[in-house]
This record gives C-alpha cells, structure tokens and sequence, in this order.
C-alpha cells in the first residue's frame, strides 16, 4: 500500500488547483493547464495512523430529528433558494449543518453586550448580557433584510464554556423548533473590558442586488466608517486565508499582513468593495481599537466592513483573514477552485485562497470528541465525525473550502497538523486558519473543528 500525492507545477503568475489538476493564471484568471503527475512512496507511520482512524471511527448517534430536514423560504424567492437544517446528532437548538442555497448572506461584525449608546449592559450578569447580545443580532439582521429566523451559523466567542451553554438556552427560546443554525464556539477575553461573551452571525436575506452592500445600522451602537453587516449577493465567494506578519503588534504589522491581502485580491482581480467580513486573529484582546484604525486606512472612501476580533496565543501577533465576493463568470466547472498567488509556496494542508463557485454552501458546526481524552483521540473522533456529516449532506473531503481549527494546548495543535496530511487531497485543501485560544466551548476538550464545504456534485 502507498500514499498517493498529487502535484502541480507552479506557473509564474500564480496556480488554480482543481480536481483536474492544476492551472496557471495570469492577473487571476486561468490561461492554460499546467502539469500533473503521480508519484508513490511508502509512508508506513502515515498508514498505520490511518488504519487506527478507520478502527477507531465511531458513528454518529442518531435523533429522531437527524431524519428530518427543515425546509424555508422567504417569500417570492425562486424554488432554489433553500434553507436546509441538518440536526443529526447536535443538542437542541443547533445543526450539525445548514446547507443554504440561492440566497444572499448577511455577514455581521462582532456584536457585544452594549446598548445603543454603546454602554456595557448587565456587568457581571452572564444572563443579561446574553439577552442584550442577541437583541443587538436580531435588530441588526431585521435591519439587513434577514432576521433571527434565517440564521445559518453563529460564532460564540465567550470567557467560559457555560456561558456557551446558556447562549445556545436562551437564543432556543427566540426561536423556533425548526430554526437551528450552525454553531462555532471558543474562549476568548473580549475587546470590551466587562464584557462576558460576544457574537457574530450568518443569516440568509431578501434581495437582489449584484454587489456587496455595507451597512451601518442605528439599531446597534458602532463605530464611525464602519460596516455592522455586510450583504454577500448570491454567487461565489472568496476566502483568504490567515495572512500573519512577525515582529510587534504595531501599526505596521498590521498594515503588511493587509497589504498582503489586498495584492491577493489584486491577483484575483478583486476589489476592496466586494470584501464582506475581516476576521482579526491579534493579541492582545484590548489593542482591537489600534487594529481597527489601521485596517481601515485601507478602505478609504468606504464603509469598512465588518471585523471580528479574536485573541490568539501565537508568537505571531496578528493575522487576519478575509471574505469577499467571488462573481462567477465562464462556463460551468467544479464547484470549488484553490488558488495560491505566486509570491506564496503552495502547502499540502491548506490553500491560500479558495474560490467557491456554486450557489450552494454547506456550513458546519465546530466539532468536538465525544468524551474528554488525549489530542490523538479527539482529532480521530473529529475528523471522522466531519467525514459523516459531509456524506449526509452530499459532499466529501475534497469539497472542503473554509476550516478553523481552534486548540487550546500542543497537544491538540499537534495530532491537527499531524492529521490532516492523512485525509486531505493535497492538491484540494481548504482555505484555513489554525489558532491556539484560551479554550474551546467545551469542558475537557482542546480542540475544535468548523468548516464550510460545498457539495461534491456539480
């Protein structure tokens, strides 16, 4: 038995990876198909590790709810546009996955426990400020065309894994039983000193428009320049990975891990108009303010669109990823595209840019082991659980377009890198950020897995 891996030839103005092999492009467009070859050597350590995986897989408990698909639409949208729950085995009021078809997205910025005048609410209260947090999501997606009712995914950032836990009880009480996003979750301090979590949402939306819209909403206190929620139209997506930067969290490590990305998005002849979301890995926590300004000198006569701050343990201080606009143009082809711009040495575990060229996307909760144990166990239950899901909602590991891998010791950091060698197509990994955090959202565990996937059928 052999690994097989698959190469291709880097061209010099940057590569496409597809299931067909690889590309060259030029100013981001593809011109002509580069070479692809095979070739095969032993690995035993890599296949042993796998047919442990394979011993080890454990199925999915099934609830009489993971039969059972909710269906919506907003009123007057074609029969395409679909909103899809797929409990499986996820505590109430949550999926494992949301498939969401031919609608546009809201994206929002991290929302926190503040009043419209942007005065901390409940200090101290986990209760309180949790209901002051999701009145500030539900305005700001009524104020977007969408509402709690259309969520497709939430993101949890909060300082203790209870505080998770009664997110997930009390935003169930808004809802109803049909009505169960995706959910992410990790450990965080927050970027307002008081505050005891803060979220940030994807929702399906009513309209057509073919370009990104940024909003300022007066429903939520903000900040002057700045996007609360940006509007993707319905097409194709872009996402950038990480780009991190060394040396100190200054204003000028940030400005270089930002120009990075716009001459990413320069390559794929892009815009910072079409950018919807910025996601701020940095640390620490209270310098999201500095960050902000700076980020914001690169979207000038513009909203700045919305950002999410993260702390991160790294010896890097800052990196920050990006979703934009992807408009699909040209004839029919795979449903999901990699690209990797030519400054930039291709890795095997993940691509630097993944192009999404299909409609539909497949967005799935953070994945965590079943019990508490070693970094070795829960990356073998995790990623066995992700190969479930992806083959209950009509996609495969070779569809994957955006992971987060969240870990909270070495441990876990080590069995993630040393794991996904085993289970990805090196020609076909995902866009991907790896963060060590203060914690993941669950007792015992240290490590947590999210992805958006698209499906394996074109």
């Amino acid at each position: 038995m052999h690994w097989r891996w698959f190469r291709g030839r880097k061209e010099a103005s940057g590569t496409f990876r597809s299931r067909h092999g690889s590309c060259a492009v030029n100013g981001g467009r593809p011109t002509g198909r580069a070479c692809r070859w095979e070739s095969r050597r032993p690995v035993s350590w890599r296949l042993l590790a796998a047919a442990l995986f394979a011993a080890c897989a454990v199925g999915l408990a099934r609830c009489p709810a993971a039969e059972e698909k909710s269906t919506g639409a907003t009123a007057g949208k074609a029969a395409e546009s679909s909103l899809e729950y797929v409990p499986l085995d996820a505590p109430a009021g949550m999926s494992q996955a949301v498939i969401v078809q031919g609608f546009p997205l809201v994206h929002t910025r991290q929302l926190l426990p503040v009043d419209r005048q942007g005065k901390l609410v409940g200090e101290g209260s986990a209760d309180a400020q949790i209901e002051q947090v999701l009145t500030n999501l539900d305005a700001l997606l009524k104020d977007s065309g969408s509402g709690l009712d259309k969520l497709v995914r939430l993101n949890i950032y909060a300082l203790s894994p209870s505080t998770v836990t009664r997110v997930l009880e009390l935003l169930s009480k808004r809802l109803g039983a049909t009505v169960r996003p995706a959910v992410t979750a990790v450990l965080t301090p927050m970027t307002e000193r008081g505050a005891l979590l803060a979220v940030d949402a994807v929702a399906a939306a009513a309209g057509g428009d073919q370009e990104v819209v940024l909003k300022r909403s007066e429903a939520v206190a903000g900040q002057k320049d700045c996007a609360d929620a940006a509007v993707l139209p319905v097409g194709g997506v872009a996402y950038l990975s990480g780009q991190p930067d060394e040396g100190g969290l200054t204003e000028s490590a940030v400005a270089r891990s930002m120009t990075g990305l716009m001459k990413t998005l320069g390559h794929l002849n892009l815009a910072p108009t079409q950018v919807v979301q910025l996601k701020v890995f940095l640390r620490p926590a209270t310098s999201a303010g500095e960050v902000r300004r700076e980020i914001q000198k690169f979207f000038p006569g513009q909203l700045t669109p919305p950002m999410v701050f993260v702390e991160w343990l790294a010896a890097v201080p800052v990196e920050i990823e990006l979703i934009a606009q992807w408009p699909i143009s040209g004839p029919p082809g795979e449903n999901v595209e990699y690209f990797t711009p030519p400054e930039v040495r291709p890795s095997n575990t993940f691509s630097k840019v993944a192009l999404v060229r299909t409609e539909r996307q497949i967005y799935i909760s953070g994945l965590y082991a079943r019990v508490p144990s070693r970094g070795e166990a829960q990356a073998k239950y995790v990623f066995q659980q992700l190969q479930e899901i992806l083959a209950k909602t009509g996609s495969d590991m070779r569809h994957l377009v955006k992971a987060t891998y969240s870990v909270s010791d070495d441990d876990a950091a080590r069995w993630i890198d040393r794991t996904r060698p085993l289970i990805f197509d090196p020609m076909r990994p995902p866009a991907a950020s790896k963060l060590m955090v203060h914690g993941v959202g669950m007792l015992g565990r240290t490590m947590t897995v999210d992805m958006i996937a698209v499906g394996s059928a074109r």
